[in-house]
Order: C-alpha cells, then sequence, then structure tokens
C-alpha cells in the first residue's frame, strides 16, 4: 500500500491497536491518565456517578456530567447541564459537538483525549484510510525507533519549513518510550513544554513545527494543527511607565480570517498589535495560538512592522535568500532553499520583480517584499502594521486584496490600517477608542449600525461619543486553566552562532560593496588625507641625522593616529541605527545578536584596516622613518589597531542614538578628546591631575605613545639639544612599548563591543 502522501514507509497499518469492551469492537476510545476506555455503538456516560461508563471522581465533576453519542461512526459531545462546564479544544460546549481524531476534552481539569477510525481497529486499517483527511495520518510504532522530521527519508515525514530535516526520535528502550530532540532550529514541545528528552505516556502530545502528534500507546495520529490556530487574547494590557496604553482587551482571531484594527492616532493599535503578536510583553492578560501560550508558537507568528525590515540594496530574490538562511532550518539545502524562496515569490505575485533591487520597487512592492520575508517559514498568524500607509488609493485597494487572498489560505491576517475604503474586504473589524480600549470587534458591517453611522470613516468620530449599543465581542470562553502565558513570553530558539554570523556577515559585505559611491569615498579619501598630511612636513621629517626635526615628527605620527581615528568611527556611526527596524525583528526571530555584532566588525574591521594600512603607506611614503622594517610592520599594526578601537567607538554612538539624524551630533563628543587629550596639542605635562587622568581613557594617547616610542621619539628628541629644550613630553611619554600599546589597545576594544552588546540586548529587552 502506498503510503500518505508527507509520511515514510512506517505511516499506516504497521501497528494494529487494540480496544475492545467485553469483546466489542470499539469506534471510539478516551485516553484518560494513560487508560484507554473504548467507547462502542451506544456511546459513553462520563460524571461522577457509579454507573457512568468513564467515572472521575474529582470536584467540579456532575454526577451526570457529560455524553459522547455514536450515529453510523460518528460522535458528537453533548454537555449534561453540568454545573462547571464541558470544554472541547478550549471551547465551552454548549450545544452538541461533532467530534475529530485527537480533540482535547477537558472536564473539571481532567485531561480526556479523544481517539477514533484506524488507531482503534482490531485488525489493519483498510487501504481506504489511506485517502482520509489530509490532515490526519495515523502512524504505526513497532516498538523500535522511529525517526521525525523534513527529509522523506525519515519514517514520519513532516512538510513544514520550520522543521529540521531529522528533527526528532523516538525509541523503546527498558519498557518505556522516549522522545528524543535531535538537535532541531525550531525545537520539539511534549505536553506543552519544550522537551530534549521526554517519556511518552499513552496521551502525551507531541508538537512538531504546525504538526501535533498524539501517543495513543502503540503508535501516533499526526494532524497538521494551521487549519485550527485560533489566537485569543484574554484580558490583555499594556502599560508603560504607569501609563495604560491598551486598556483589558480580548478577542479570537479565527483561521482564514482578515481582521483590520482602526482607531485614532496615538489610540493604541500598534501597541495593542505588538503584544498580540508577541513582540512586546503584555502587563497583564495572556494569548495564546491554538491553545499554546504564544511564546511556544514564535515561529507560527509572522510580523511586519511599519518601518521596512528589508535592505534596499538587495535584490528581493537575495533578500529572501538571506532570511530563509537566517529563519529557517540550517540543513535546508540550497535546492530546498530556492524552492521555499521562489512559492514565497509566486504567492505574493513578485516573480517579476525577484531580480530587482528593492530600493527600486515602488511603495507598495517594497511593502510585499517585507511580507514575502515573514511568509517565509509559514506563519498561521500574520500581523502588519500600517502597510498601506503612503500609498495612493489604488495601491492601497491592491494591498487589501493581496491581504484578502494571504487570508484565504491557511493563515489568519491581522493588519493595521486607515484604509477604510476596503474594510468590506475583511471578516472581522477592531476599533480602537481613545486610552486604547476596544470599543467594537465583530463583522465591519455590524461596527456601523452599532454606532449609527453609514460610512467607516464616521467610525472615528463615533468612537469618542459614550459607549455604543452593541459591546466588543469578547472570545469564547476559554477551559479553566488554559491560559498558559508566561509575563514575558520567552525568547525563540536561536540557531548556530557560526552559521549566523557567517551568512549575516555575507549579507552586510554585499551590501557595503554595492553601495558604491559611499565605498569610494571611504577608500578614495584615503591617500588624498595622507598626501595631505605629508604635505605639510618636509619629505625627511623621519631622517634622525636632519637637527629640529623631532617634534614635527612627533606631529606627523598624532595627525596619522587622529585622521584614522577619526575614518573608524565615522564609517561606523551609523551602521546600526539605521538597521535598527531589521535588528529588531531578525532579533525577535531568533538572530543572535551576538552574531549581528560580530558581522559588523567583521566587515568593518576589514574596511577600516584597508583604510589604516593604505593612509599609514601614503604617510610613510612621503616621510620615510628611516627605521628597520620591523618597525614599519610595527607602526602600521598600531595604525590599524587605533582603527579597529575607532570603529568600536562608532558602534557605540550607533548603538546610542535614536535616529540616523542624532547619530552624527555624537561623533564631536568622541572625536574632539581625541585631540585634545591626546598629548600633543597639550602635552600630559601641561594638564592637571585631573586632565591627565581623564586622558588615560582616551585610545588616541596610548596609540600615539606606542608608535612614537617605536620609532624612538625619546632618542630623536634627546638628539638635539634645541628639540631637548622645546619638548614638552618628557621621557615618560614616548615610553609605552609596541606589546603594551597593543594590550592597552585590545582593552578598549573589548571594553567598547562589550558596551555595544549591553546596549542591544538592552533596546531588544525593552523592544519587547
Amino acid at each position: 500500500m502506498t503510503p500518505p502522501a508527507g509520511f515514510g514507509p512506517t505511516a499506516v497499518g504497521e501497528a494494529a491497536l487494540v480496544a475492545t469492551d467485553q469483546g466489542m469492537a470499539a469506534l471510539g476510545a478516551l485516553v484518560h491518565a494513560g487508560r484507554r476506555v473504548a467507547v462502542g455503538p451506544t456511546g459513553l456516560l462520563v460524571g461522577r456517578a457509579s454507573h457512568c461508563d468513564l467515572v472521575l471522581d474529582v470536584d467540579g465533576v456532575s454526577r451526570e456530567h457529560a455524553r459522547i453519542d455514536a450515529d453510523d461512526g460518528r460522535f458528537a459531545l453533548a454537555d449534561l447541564g453540568s454545573r462547571n462546564g464541558t470544554w472541547l479544544d478550549g471551547q465551552r460546549v454548549e450545544t452538541p459537538v461533532s467530534l475529530r481524531p485527537g480533540a482535547e476534552i477537558v472536564i473539571a481539569g481532567e485531561r480526556l483525549l479523544w481517539l477514533a477510525g484506524d488507531a482503534t481497529q482490531v485488525a489493519p486499517p483498510p487501504a481506504a484510510s489511506a485517502a482520509a483527511d489530509a490532515t490526519e495520518r495515523v502512524v504505526g510504532f513497532d516498538g523500535g525507533r522511529l525517526t521525525i522530521g523534513r527529509d522523506p527519508s525519515n519514517d514520519v515525514a513532516l512538510e513544514d519549513r520550520n522543521v529540521s530535516r531529522w528533527h526528532a526520535e523516538v525509541v523503546a528502550r527498558d519498557g518505556r518510550v522516549e522522545l528524543r530532540d535531535l538537535g532541531s532550529r525550531n525545537g520539539t514541545w511534549v505536553d506543552g513544554q519544550i522537551a530534549l528528552r521526554a517519556e511518552l505516556r499513552t496521551g502525551s502530545e507531541i508538537r512538531i513545527g504546525s504538526y501535533r502528534l498524539t501517543f495513543d500507546g502503540t503508535g501516533f495520529r499526526a494532524r497538521d494543527a494551521r487549519c485550527d490556530a485560533r489566537l485569543d487574547a484574554r484580558e490583555l494590557s499594556v502599560a508603560v511607565r504607569g501609563r495604560t496604553l491598551v486598556q483589558p482587551t480580548s478577542l479570537s482571531v479565527e483561521p482564514r480570517e482578515l481582521v483590520a484594527v482602526i482607531g485614532r492616532s496615538g489610540s493604541g493599535k500598534t501597541t495593542l498589535v505588538k503584544a498580540l503578536a508577541g513582540v512586546i510583553a503584555p502587563s497583564a492578560g495572556a494569548v495564546t495560538l491554538a491553545g499554546d501560550p504564544l511564546g511556544d508558537r514564535r515561529t507560527d507568528v509572522g510580523y511586519v512592522p511599519q518601518d521596512e525590515i528589508v535592505h534596499p540594496l538587495l535584490t528581493v530574490r537575495e533578500a529572501l535568500r538571506y532570511a530563509a538562511r537566517l529563519r529557517l532550518p540550517l540543513d535546508l539545502d540550497a535546492h530546498e532553499l530556492e524552492i521555499v524562496v521562489q512559492r514565497t515569490l509566486e504567492e505574493l505575485a513578485m516573480e517579476h520583480r525577484a531580480e530587482h533591487r528593492i530600493a527600486t520597487l515602488s511603495g507598495g512592492e517594497r511593502k510585499r517584499a517585507g511580507v514575502a520575508v515573514e511568509l517565509l517559514g509559514k506563519p498561521s498568524v500574520l500581523f502588519l502594521d500600517e502597510p498601506t500607509t503612503g500609498l495612493d488609493p489604488a495601491l492601497e485597494a491592491r494591498t487589501m486584496r493581496l491581504l484578502r487572498g494571504l487570508a484565504d489560505g491557511d493563515r489568519a491576517v491581522v493588519v493595521v490600517t486607515h484604509a477604510t475604503r476596503s474594510l468590506e474586504l475583511c471578516d472581522r473589524l477592531a476599533l480602537v477608542g481613545p486610552g486604547g480600549k476596544l470599543a467594537f470587534f465583530g463583522p465591519p458591517d455590524e461596527a456601523l449600525a452599532s454606532f449609527g453611522v453609514e460610512h467607516f470613516d464616521d467610525l472615528y468620530d463615533a468612537v469618542e461619543s459614550p459607549t455604543p449599543a452593541v459591546p466588543p465581542r469578547a472570545p469564547p470562553a476559554r477551559a479553566p486553566g488554559g491560559d498558559r502565558q508566561l509575563p514575558r513570553p520567552p525568547g525563540p530558539r536561536r540557531g548556530s552562532w557560526l552559521a549566523q554570523t557567517a551568512v549575516l556577515t555575507r549579507r552586510y559585505a554585499r551590501l557595503v560593496v554595492r553601495d558604491r559611491r559611499n565605498l569610494a569615498i571611504l577608500l578614495g579619501q584615503v591617500p588624498l588625507l595622507g598626501l595631505a598630511i605629508g604635505a605639510l612636513f618636509s619629505n625627511d621629517v623621519f631622517d634622525p641625522g636632519r637637527d629640529g626635526n623631532a617634534n614635527d615628527a612627533a606631529q606627523v605620527l598624532f595627525l596619522l593616529v587622529t585622521t584614522t581615528f577619526w575614518l573608524g568611527a565615522i564609517a561606523a556611526a551609523r551602521e546600526i541605527i539605521k538597521e535598527r527596524a531589521i535588528v529588531a525583528r531578525e532579533a525577535a526571530a531568533g538572530v543572535r545578536l551576538s552574531s549581528y555584532l560580530a558581522s559588523k566588525a567583521a566587515v568593518l574591521f576589514t574596511l577600516a584596516a584597508v583604510q589604516a594600512t593604505a593612509l599609514a603607506a601614503v604617510v610613510l611614503a612621503v616621510g620615510p622613518l628611516h627605521e628597520p622594517a620591523g618597525t614599519y610592520v610595527i607602526v602600521v599594526g598600531l595604525v590599524v589597531a587605533t582603527a579597529l578601537v575607532a570603529v568600536a567607538s562608532g558602534l557605540v554612538i550607533s548603538a546610542i542614538a535614536r535616529s540616523q539624524d542624532q547619530a552624527p551630533s555624537y561623533i564631536p563628543l568622541l572625536l574632539v578628546p581625541q585631540l585634545l587629550f591626546a598629548g600633543a596639542i597639550v602635552p600630559l605635562t601641561k594638564m592637571g591631575p585631573l586632565l591627565e587622568a581623564f586622558s588615560t581613557v582616551v585610545p588616541s594617547r596610548w596609540a600615539f605613545a606606542a608608535i612614537g616610542t617605536a620609532v624612538d621619539m625619546n632618542g630623536r628628541i634627546g638628539v638635539d639639544p634645541i628639540d631637548a629644550r622645546r619638548s614638552a613630553y618628557g621621557s615618560d611619554f614616548f615610553a609605552t612599548g609596541a606589546a603594551e600599546g597593543f594590550a592597552v589597545l585590545a582593552a578598549f576594544l573589548i571594553m567598547l563591543l562589550a558596551v555595544v552588546a549591553l546596549l542591544l540586548a538592552r533596546r531588544a529587552a525593552d523592544a519587547r
């Protein structure tokens, strides 16, 4: 028999499950506390009374609490008027509800798992079962080893981009069944807890990517949970520094729904959506997706902020390739990656723009490129913040139709918008009133009726009035204990540091090379500055046989150091702040901030080293040192080390600044001290004790002193009595050996990079 699509050779029929009650073949079964209770054609009664088929002697259970009725192979759950209710997949049962395999029933906190069909057959299931619902598969377990992953060679092959090639395995040992995670990118959950190893019991549920596998004792039922990934918010609120931005809010977003969030500017729309998406932590309340805490389902949530999250100098295809490498499992080979990228482009109808740089796209197309990045992982819920801002009415309508199409797939779409012309395309409308209060949640046409207006634009004024006749719709009640949201959602599982650093470094290097004008300025100015320094002094300024040259030689070294520092600091001062939105989004998606910083350092250090070497080469070519080759190596090495420290200083500025325009205003605060306190313009001997102490934290002082020592400035000054009398350096300033100079500059470098890392981490924490 051919296995069902998406599963390996052991998918169907390798293990038959026996579940009989007094010789009668069961049509279904309930699993409770590791025990299977058969359900036959007469159904099953659940309650506290002894005559019930399943007795639950627990506080809160009614004598006859609920019943499962069977009708021609179909099953329905009905509550029998119990006091505390019966819950099916997190919703309270009010009227009889059909049961599907794998459904969870909760009664007074007791968890019951419903199984039906092949899993309860006495004989192997018939071939017809292979054509069953594609979202539900039966997987047998023979008591040996069963592998789970994306690769078709696995026993259970799961077609999900967020599943690693060989994700996990199930093994039987010493009478126990154990699940083991095989170093997967996005983790494995067992009964709601992430686990590297976990013992499986009858009724245990494994979640891998969008799939859920229920263990029934001798096999698994696997289903794709995307079809029922409903987002629920219960009493969600956000407060910052004592100010409430979002009032307690409850709502539910069903799969395949398009939900628009509207309201006046400053009403809290963006804050609400960020809390729903898990981008920021709510102050109170809970958010769940398919009943799981949102923090456990990060890969199932996409978020597109107002700011662009793609680099304008990359082509659309390049941006998607890099994003896929960063967000999807590392074992995705080049062919698979191209398939993922191509399918995403086709879904957004961007194939014809795939090779165009993002900077050349229209505003609407750039927004779609950002959406494409978030769709790489096939999220169950996609959030967009103001994707239509700045678009003309035609593009605005086209964008909303695109979102409608995305929602018609296997995902929900929530969009913050002012585009009232297209609200009729939405299934639900969330109207946020003053102070972050949800004034309405429901179908758009009902919003008009509730506020007594004819046009959606009129809702903005109407929401300022007292509460409408129809209150906001709350989500269906949740089962007790169903809200497991943590106060602060845990961060996503991080990928390999080395792999992420390599991808980020390649991307950043491409961006630097592709910005040809800026690169030409950074490199082209170096020889000009070197020639300018050399032109200020005679070409024999370092000749020890010429009198009166020592102080001029010191000035050349000082200008070499300070110019190097300026070049490095200015090159790096905007490199983090200009990617603020991209950094925040990628960090939330699992990119390590340490990898991001390492990639910046790798490329900028290389560029700074080239600049420093070229500058030193030009200056020393115009005015040779008249020293051995080893001295040249030490001097150039110290100049390069100074450049690296300067880059790290520039990155500190970029991490502190709140905008690209603000970054240049900090540069004088960094560079002026390198001039004033390096010991050349005002020697240390003429500084007061306080300023002299301050000069010890100025990197250029140590670089200047170490380079001067390398060329024996003390000896040069002492040769000429005139230089000796005029010199204010004393005999102690040029006494910093090369090894000491390198060590001090290395300490500055490490300290500054640590400061950048702390600033990035703090900003990421504040964003959450």
